[in-house]
This record gives structure tokens, sequence and C-alpha cells, in this order.
């Protein structure tokens, strides 16, 4: 009987050493699954240039730039050229107003940026005089009533997007944004159409365009390019300090939307932009660059926090454009920098240090 007392024992211990292993490996496993991301192709960081000679793109302060966005662990960064317009209502896109963003400062940029083991994405914009005096005055409602204005604009804008095409080719850039937020001449697809053939013609490159939002819904011409771009500014929450568990909800009903369009076009996603300032409430309207408030590092870094978790398992999103970093931190920007979008040695920078998987920030 002693025997089979011992036997039994023995048989018990056996029995809990079992499932004690058991549910350490579920837990184990399930802590992996929670962990686990989907990899990003693109992590990319969008850099401002600063319009003053010496500053800007192709400048040595720059470069130290490019040192800190590589230890953060981007890997992509993207450019924003301009074309300008004098009224939302005018048919011509004027370019080459700009001396600081001459043709060779764009060069020795990209150059720069490839030599540190960047790629590059080019985005141009579309700037409208007198926007600060006139919100209504904004590159979304570009618009014309009749068929001989729209045509002429195309063409106007087409000699501009052509240029930035071509200035991508010779310098090797592997992507072009072929529109940036042109929400009102959005819906002409057969322009934009013959636009991305002629551009292909002289592009060998990726090719997006970067949609306001929701618009992205909207738009019927993704067929003819690599990827959706997405300005990602979407309200996430409805108050100031919201929880974590919050804003991860508040993604949820884009994030839908978004798996249903990368299906049905059979494309990857790229946020074109994704950003929040350091204030309270960046949440509510993240596209609201004059929002002030109480500045609040922790909110800024939670949203982004609330981002990485609502996209970790989405295998359609093939990386992110961080809005924004500056050619030169010591700029007339500065003022606006403890408040504004740049993460730039804030706590926010910590969270997407950690999201591309670099620990060493």
């Amino acid at each position: 009987m002693k025997n089979l007392s011992k036997i039994t024992f023995l048989i018990l211990i056996l029995i809990l050493f079992v499932f004690i292993a058991s549910s350490l490996t579920n837990r184990t496993q399930k802590q992996s699954e929670l962990s686990e991301t989907s990899p990003l192709e693109y992590k990319g960081a969008v850099l401002a240039h600063i319009h003053r000679i010496g500053s800007g793109y192709g400048s040595d302060t720059s470069k130290e730039m490019h040192k800190h966005l590589s230890a953060i662990g981007y890997n992509v960064v993207q450019l924003n050229t301009f074309a300008y317009m004098r009224d939302r209502k005018e048919t011509r896109v004027l370019t080459d107003g700009d001396p600081t963003m001459a043709e060779r400062y764009m060069v020795e940029e990209i150059q720069n940026l490839h030599e540190m083991g960047f790629k590059v994405m080019l985005k141009p914009h579309i700037w409208i005089g007198g926007h600060d005096l006139d919100p209504d005055n904004w590159r979304s409602k570009i618009d014309f009533d009749d068929l001989e204005k729209i045509e002429k604009w195309f063409e106007s804008y087409s000699q501009f997007i052509l240029g930035e095409a071509k200035l991508a080719e010779s310098t090797g850039a592997e992507m072009l944004v072929v529109g940036t937020e042109l929400v009102g001449v959005s819906k002409y697809t057969e322009n934009w159409k013959k636009l991305i053939e002629k551009i292909r013609g002289v592009y060998s490159g990726k090719l997006t365009y970067a949609a306001e939002g929701r618009n992205a819904m909207n738009i019927d011409f993704w067929g003819a390019l690599d990827y959706i771009g997405i300005d990602a500014y979407f309200p996430l929450a409805n108050k100031s300090s919201p929880s974590l568990d919050e804003l991860v909800e508040g993604w949820k009903k884009y994030e839908k939307e978004m798996k249903e369009l990368a299906e049905r076009y059979k494309k990857k996603i790229i946020f074109t932009e994704v950003g929040f300032k350091s204030v309270e409430g960046t949440a509510i309207k993240p596209w609201e660059w004059k929002q002030d408030g109480k500045t609040s590092q922790g909110e800024q870094a939670l949203a982004f926090q609330a981002t990485s978790i609502a996209f970790r398992d989405k295998p359609y999103l093939a990386g992110l454009f961080v809005w924004k970093y500056f050619t030169d931190n010591n700029s007339y920007e500065r003022g606006n920098n403890e408040k504004g979008f740049t993460p730039y040695g804030k706590e926010a920078e910590k969270v997407i240090s950690g999201w591309f998987g670099v620990n060493n920030y």
C-alpha cells in the first residue's frame, strides 16, 4: 500500500507539472500574440523644409537631422516640394517661386539621404496665397464649374507634377505622390488616370496619391497607383485626456473602412501623413494646426501608442510617415515646436522608436 501511495503521489505531481507547463505555454503564446506586430516596410518621417538658404534641404543642419532620424529607426524620409496658386479659383499652377527650394538643393538633399541609407518619398503640395486670412482658400477646395477650366487646371498642374516626376527619376527617389489633399478635383477620375500614365512615362518608381482622410473612400483611380495613400488625421476622441483604450477604440471604424478599401483594390495602404500636436485634446481634431491648449507630451505620445496598437496586426498597412520634423530646429518654427506636431525630443518619439523595433533610444 505504501508503494501504491508513492506511485499515486508521483502521478499527481506529474499531472500538476504538466498542467502548470501547459498554462505557462498558453500564457506565453497569448503574450506573443498580443505583442506581435505586422512589419512596416516604410517607417517614415516627414522632413519639412525651412525656407531659408543654409537651413533647408541640402543644408548641413538637415544632414544633422538625418542622423537623428536614423537613430530613431526611420528608414524613409518624405520631402515636400511646393507649387503655388494665387486663389483656389485660378487655373494656373505656379512653379519656381521659391529660390530656397531650387533644384540643386533638392538634388543634394536626396543624395545626402541616400548616402545615409534612407529611401525617399517626394510629396508635392500646392500652397494657395492668403490662406491665413481666408481659411476657405485651401487646396482641398480647388474645383471649377466648367469643363474648360478643369482642363486648363489639369494642364497646368501636369506641367508641375511631371517636373517633379523627372526630379524623382533623376535622383532615384523611390516614391512619388502624384497629388496631395486635392479633394475638389479628385473626382475627375479620367483626368487623373491620364496624368498618372504620363507620369509613368518619365518615372519608374512607386506612385501613390495622398487623400485627405475619408476622402480616400471616394477616389476611383487607386487601381492606377501602387499604393493607397491617406493623410490620416481622424478624430479619435471627443474629450481631452482620453484613455489608451478609448483612443484605440476611436480608430476602429476608420480601420474597418481602410481594410475594405485595401481589399477592394488589392493595394496596400500608406499613411502619407499621421501626426498629433503635443497639446491637451490633440486627438479631437488632429488636423487642426492652429489648435491651442496646455502643453501635453503625454497625450501626443498616447495617441501614437494607440495608433501602433490599432494597426499592429494589419498586414495591409505598408507604412506611415510621421508629421513632422524640420531641417533646422533653430528656426522661425522653433517657437511652436513645444506644442507643435514635431515629436522631436518628446515622449512620442520613444513610442515611435519602440514601434519601429529600436530599443536603444
